[in-house]
């Protein structure tokens, strides 16, 4: 019996398509980079306008 579950569960396990196989880890990581690289921008040009109101008063 014991047998019989490892070998359900190895079969199982080769047949899975890996993260590896299909590159989507790689499209996670472009849209995180992407996303932070946006914020990053945001603040910046946020931080330029305040710097030129504080110059006025």
């Amino acid at each position: 019996m014991k047998h019989f579950i490892l070998n359900q569960v190895q079969q199982h396990s080769s047949q899975m398509p890996t993260a590896e196989g299909t590159d989507k880890y790689m499209v996670v990581i472009g849209v995180i980079a992407i996303l932070f690289l946006g914020i990053a921008a945001y603040l910046v040009s946020i931080d330029l306008k305040l710097k030129k109101l504080e110059e006025k008063n």
